[in-house]
């Protein structure tokens, strides 16, 4: 078995994951990325993975090479540039624990910690204030539902 594997920088690791896991392969994918996880290396290691079909051994492979990597004191992102692989690891609550990300950049933001900053705190303003104060007269309730939780009367505005 062989894994396509570069450094992105001194500090990331990326092994390309271009094919199903399942029973056959397994053990040896395992074999391979562990191999690649030396104990003075880098500091993180990105599994890109190539393929939006993900198999029950896919994530168990995932999670048990996460594991050996943080043993070694080395941080472990996942790149699922599907959308289907994506929707795998999050219907199994692993998009967190995996630091799942959709493109190479995003998940070496991921490896060191870091997410990703909303569109709204990008467009942010220096002052540090995100929108335009409240208008004068304007409703005191805040929160998604402010505008439902006040009374409706027909015809009135």
């Amino acid at each position: 078995m062989f894994l396509l594997s570069y450094h992105l920088d001194a500090a990331h690791l990326v092994v390309e994951l271009g094919e199903v896991v399942d029973l056959d392969n397994e053990a040896a994918i395992e074999r391979e990325i562990v191999r690649l996880l030396p104990c003075c290396g880098p500091r993180a290691i990105i599994v890109d993975i190539r393929t939006p079909l993900l198999t029950p051994r896919a994530l168990g492979l995932l999670l048990r090479v996460r594991g050996q990597a943080e043993e070694r004191g080395v941080s472990m992102a996942v790149v699922a540039g599907y959308d289907k692989a994506r929707e795998i690891l999050g219907s199994a609550g692993l998009h967190r624990v995996l630091r799942v990300a959709a493109t190479l950049p995003g998940a070496e933001l991921r490896s060191r910690g870091c997410r990703p900053v909303p569109e709204a705190s990008r467009n942010a303003r220096p002052g540090g204030r995100r929108s335009a104060p409240p208008a004068a007269g304007a409703s005191p309730l805040r929160g998604p539902y402010a505008d439902t939780s006040r009374p409706r009367v027909p015809g009135k505005r």
